[in-house]
């Protein structure tokens, strides 16, 4: 095993790549948790089979807002007789444009190179930080900080990690969620659909935020669709499946997509990123239609349910995250009824 002294002066900038290329690659493997996605798991990176705990357990590893708390990293399946680095990331690494930009979101200062063994385990020791305390997670970007600002758990990046990365090939292998003491939550997503009245003819509706629910940027107010904030969903890459639209609970085809979160540094490619400041933080929204099918006049629910790859809880079934609006249907072919005889001409769209 290398010491920390060693880690900092014998190879600093192919560290500084591996853990920017690590911040990257948490933002490949959202799509693991899928629909049911397990809580704070340690999740190996793809292709990597490995298996890691984190103080001893593969489902959480907490840290103190206040104080340092080292972090026992034991991994089993990772490449033999390889350098690898641990260190501890902002998620903001995993939506940053340009991805060569990801170092300047880790706390290089508390990172550790570490050898296998021949069998390919690793065991080592790192010390989790908070922002504000002592010793205090420190990124070279001022914005990375964890555990994550209200703003940034409101787009989906809800946990700091721990990563574990190939300090020569800059791959990522596994990382787990850390979990504050002050973890934050975020707050419900919305939906709006138009047209709000549909007639018989009207088969297709579109679905999107509601206007100025998730501004960019991102606010502490903001409601934006945080499920899947490092892929976007579906991404059939990512393994992350696309969203399940039902209407009065009866399911629907759609073709709802949920684009991923980005964070604009110097240089971004991302076209979120065109004409947007330095540190500008884009959320997740919600684009796509949803088919309405033959139904009775009247009122209608419909509920958008985003695949949850978070260590957060989700507000709807089987931990999705979920959005409701409603539609009226409207008898355009008969005479005036208790639901139609309100509405103005037009107002029902055919």
């Amino acid at each position: 095993m290398l010491g920390r002294n060693h880690f900092r002066r014998g190879a600093p900038r192919r560290i500084s790549t591996a853990a920017g290329a690590l911040g990257l690659s948490v933002g490949l493997l959202g799509g693991v948790g899928a629909l049911t996605a397990t809580p704070a798991s340690a999740i190996p990176i793809p292709p990597s089979t490995s298996s890691c705990t984190y103080n001893g357990s593969p489902v959480a590893v907490t840290a103190s807002n206040t104080t340092g708390t080292p972090v026992s990293v034991s991994c089993t399946g990772l490449p033999p007789s390889t350098l690898l680095i641990v260190a501890q990331t902002s998620p903001l690494a995993g939506v940053i444009s340009p991805s060569s930009s990801a170092v300047t979101e880790a706390d290089l200062a508390t990172g550790k190179a570490v050898m296998t063994s021949a069998s390919g385990t690793l065991s080592a020791t790192i010390t989790m930080t908070a922002t504000g305390g002592t010793p205090g997670f420190a990124a070279t970007d001022k914005k990375a900080v964890c555990p994550p600002t209200q703003a940034q758990v409101n787009a989906g990046l809800t946990n700091c990690v721990v990563t574990v990365a190939d300090l020569a090939t800059t791959t990522g292998l596994n990382f787990g969620n850390i979990i504050y003491g002050t973890q934050l939550s975020p707050r419900v997503p919305t939906l709006k659909l138009k047209p709000s009245h549909v007639g018989e003819k009207r088969r297709l509706v579109t679905a999107s935020d509601k206007a100025g629910a998730c501004p960019t940027p991102v606010t502490a107010a903001s409601r934006c669709w945080w499920g899947a904030a490092l892929t976007g969903a579906p991404n059939a890459a990512a393994g992350v499946p696309g969203f399940t639209v039902t209407i009065d609970g009866t399911p629907t085809t759609n073709t709802l997509t949920a684009s991923p979160a980005v964070y604009c540094a110097t240089g971004a490619t991302a076209t979120a990123c065109t004409g947007l400041a330095v540190g500008t933080l884009v959320g997740p929204h919600l684009s796509g239609t949803l088919l309405v099918p033959p139904t009775t006049e009247g009122t209608h629910t419909v509920a958008a349910l985003e695949p949850n790859t978070t260590p957060d809880p989700g507000n709807g079934p089987s931990n999705t995250v979920q959005a409701s609006a409603t539609f009226v249907h409207c008898d355009t072919e008969g005479g005036p009824d208790a639901v139609t005889a309100s509405l103005e001409p037009g107002d029902c769209d055919q």
